[in-house]
């Protein structure tokens, strides 16, 4: 195995709450500093600062980490700032907080990865709001200065840390990685044993699972392809690539099995192919122990593992001209492949020297550059020509901007007005945190608030005795970690971990109060429901989106295809191949997102879901043909005749550009007749020769290029 980072505790804690652990160190570290150096009044502002600027702050490269925690520390001191100097005039402080709404929204038109830079912005305003009035603006300008300092001295921490555990987070995300990988095996395996119940089996199930394996992979792009080169990141991408593919062969292994029928010979065949998974996903659990623990690498016998599939098969009573037994051998070839991959996996950790020990063998060199690698990494930096696309009221960012904007200025105006003892700020951040951009979202953020919400409360009630106060500050601590780690893992435990934060600051300031338990929970449901009401405020629907998405859909499915039906690719051509996959994932990832959050919207407006299920479906199939044949003509190329697959390849690439572009143009394609003969032909006699199977899927290819033209032109029709 490769070196240790010299940071490599705690050996079984995931990115996530390693990273949350991090957080809360750092926050620690700036109040124990603050408070030695200027006081403990000082420190405690400081934390404000350093946990609002600690948001951004999660599992990246360095040079990703410091363009993201120090703007946020920015961002922070200057919401600060403004909360202070307006505070005393509830009409400026109303003006104060749609702009700090608005403009932190608009934040979203960067991506995802504004988010937590976007709620910087609001928690610092729901902290400058709990803490006093300033009396002056001399005092309000010294609270943002220490709000800055814990913010910039976090951001100090965050860098460093970042750098030390640069190698520690790569690991455990290519473990991560190889685990979701783990994780899809198993699930395919009970689809194609038919263990699972038939919604289970459906495509909205497999594509949940498809979702997951997507973000585990691009979460390892992310901080293995941003490594410089040595022989340890060589390693990282080699198995990071060998993943990708991975992907690619488990999404062809659903190709032909509805084929095999359902009687006892079908459900015995499945059944052995089905057992073959496990010890294949058992491999990759291993693997991942061996990259993150430093476990042996598992020994791995592909001979063994074949002769028994081959066994289990061979026992399945079936009549000798079954002609389903070419399926079989074709699948069982399928999963050879896989099987391939895995043992090419534990060969490359193999290979990798222990720490003090020399190579005996030159490192194997990466087939891409450090530069073609980054391609593939998400999107970085803030560039403001990523906004004016926004600029206007059809753009969903722009719409759910305007509307944070005035759900949060009514919250804090309500909360004024409330005859209870509210705190105003409390109901901005249950809206804020509850609002998302979209009705399914924000439903389950509002549910999982107000659960996360009376659990932390009466958390709170338990601690709040007077035996009990030395252990607030480490119990407070312990929830920054535990919100920031479980924020976009599991909400209701952020949710509770933000409770304690808010219930227990004030304790810690003043010792001895009583916690405002009820006044918590009056607020979060108040605000939760007024943010699932401001929903209906300016709603971009999915129907406008998801059309969209179909035309982009088709259009990057027909540049993957014409990508893959190359015979011999270039390097260039391969990478281009890689890249194109890579998009039309994000797409149908994309789309099927959508039609996710579409089946919670009104039904008036809501897409007909035959359509989308027609449409996600046929998309897969089309993935899942291209991607059998690029592992077909990578693989077995020396083996194909090139006479009769080149023309086919390159007649297949312009039958599937016509069918998309008149999709994506809206008209039909007449080439029903020729599609028609190509569903109808069965599958070729069993034998060595693998030409009729290229020409087939190619066949199959080109009809379903034209169903997913068909759903295109469905989805773009009036509501059924």
């Amino acid at each position: 195995m490769a070196p240790r980072s010299p940071l490599h505790w705690p050996s079984r804690l995931g990115a996530a709450r390693l990273n949350g652990l991090v957080v809360a160190l750092g926050v620690a570290a700036v109040q124990l500093l603050v408070t030695a150096l200027f006081g403990a009044p000082a420190g405690m502002v400081a934390v404000g600062g350093a946990v609002c600027g600690s948001l951004p702050d999660v599992p990246n490269p360095p040079h990703r980490t410091w363009r993201r925690v120090w703007p946020a520390g920015l961002l922070v001191a200057g919401v600060t700032l403004g909360v202070g100097l307006l505070r005393h005039s509830p009409v400026w402080m109303t003006l104060l907080i749609a702009a700090v709404a608005f403009v932190t929204l608009m934040a979203m038109a960067w991506g995802p990865r504004a988010g937590p830079l976007s709620f910087a912005g609001t928690l610092a305003m729901v902290f400058a709001m709990a803490s006093d009035a300033p009396a002056s603006p001399l005092d309000a300008w010294q609270h943002a200065g220490w709000v800055l300092l814990g913010a910039l001295l976090y951001g100090s921490w965050a860098l460093a840390t970042s750098w030390a555990l640069r190698r520690r987070y790569r690991e455990l995300a290519v473990a991560t990685a190889m685990r979701a990988v783990a994780v899809r095996l198993r699930s395919r395996a009970a689809r194609v044993a038919g263990t699972v119940s038939e919604e289970e089996a459906g495509i909205r199930a497999s594509i949940r699972d498809d979702a997951q394996l997507a973000e585990a992979l691009q979460a390892a792009r992310d901080q293995v392809f941003a490594a410089r080169f040595s022989p340890h990141s060589r390693t990282q991408i080699a198995l990071v690539l060998k993943l990708i593919d991975l992907r690619d062969l488990l999404l062809g292994s659903r190709l032909d099995l509805g084929l095999l029928g359902d009687d006892a010979t079908s459900r015995a065949w499945r059944g052995a192919l089905a057992r073959s998974y496990e010890p294949l996903a058992q491999a990759l659990d291993d693997l991942a122990n061996s990259v993150t623990l430093g476990a042996p690498v598992p020994p791995l016998s592909p001979e063994h593992w074949r002769t028994e599939l081959a066994a289990r098969l061979a026992a399945v009573p079936c009549a000798a001209d079954d002609p389903r037994q070419t399926l079989v051998d074709a699948m069982q070839g399928r999963l050879g492949h896989v099987l391939d991959d895995v043992v090419a996996m534990a060969e490359r950790l193999l290979s990798t020297p222990k720490p003090g020990v020399s190579r005996q063998a030159p490192d194997p060199p990466s087939p891409w550059t450090r530069e073609q690698l980054q391609l593939f990494v998400s999107p970085e930096g803030w560039p403001l020509a990523a906004l004016r696309p926004h600029l206007s009221l059809q753009s969903p960012v722009m719409r759910h901007a305007l509307r944070g904007m005035l759900a949060m200025s009514t919250a804090w105006l309500l909360g004024l007005a409330l005859p209870w003892a509210s705190h105003p700020h409390w109901l901005v951040l249950s809206v804020a945190v509850v609002l998302r951009g979209n009705l399914e979202q924000t439903l389950s953020r509002r549910n999982e608030r107000v659960i996360g919400t009376v659990i932390g409360c009466l958390l709170v009630l338990l601690l709040a005795r007077p035996a009990l106060q030395g252990v607030l500050p480490l119990v407070f601590l312990l929830a920054v970690g535990i919100a920031h780690a479980y924020v976009n893992v599991r909400y209701r435990v952020a949710a509770t971990a933000a409770t304690l934060m808010a219930l227990l600051q004030p304790l810690l300031l003043m010792p001895g109060s009583g916690p405002a338990v009820g006044e918590r929970l009056a607020d979060t449901v108040l605000g939760a429901g007024l943010a699932w009401a401001f929903c209906f405020v300016l709603p971009s629907w999915e129907r406008r989106g998801l059309t969209r998405l179909s035309r982009q859909l088709a259009t990057v499915l027909n540049r993957h295809a014409g990508n893959v039906l190359r015979w011999a690719p270039t390097p260039e051509q391969q990478l281009a191949q890689r890249l194109s996959r890579q998009q039309a994932y994000q797409v149908l990832g994309a789309l099927a997102a959508a039609a996710q959050r579409n089946a919670v919207e009104p039904l008036q407006v809501r897409v007909p879901e035959t359509r989308l299920e027609a449409l996600l479906t046929s998309g897969y199939r089309w993935m899942a043909l291209l991607g059998t044949l690029q592992q077909t003509l990578a693989r077995r190329a020396d083996v194909l005749d090139a006479a009769q697959c080149q023309p086919a390849l390159q007649a297949t690439a312009k039958a599937c550009t016509q069918a998309a572009a008149l999709a994506v143009l809206g008209q039909g394609l007449p080439l029903q007749a020729a599609l028609a003969e190509a569903s109808a032909l069965d599958w070729p006699e069993q034998g060595a020769d693998l030409n009729p199977w290229v020409l087939r899927r190619l066949r199959l290819c080109q009809d379903e290029a034209q169903q997913l033209a068909d759903a295109v032109l469905a989805l773009q029709g009036p509501a059924g």
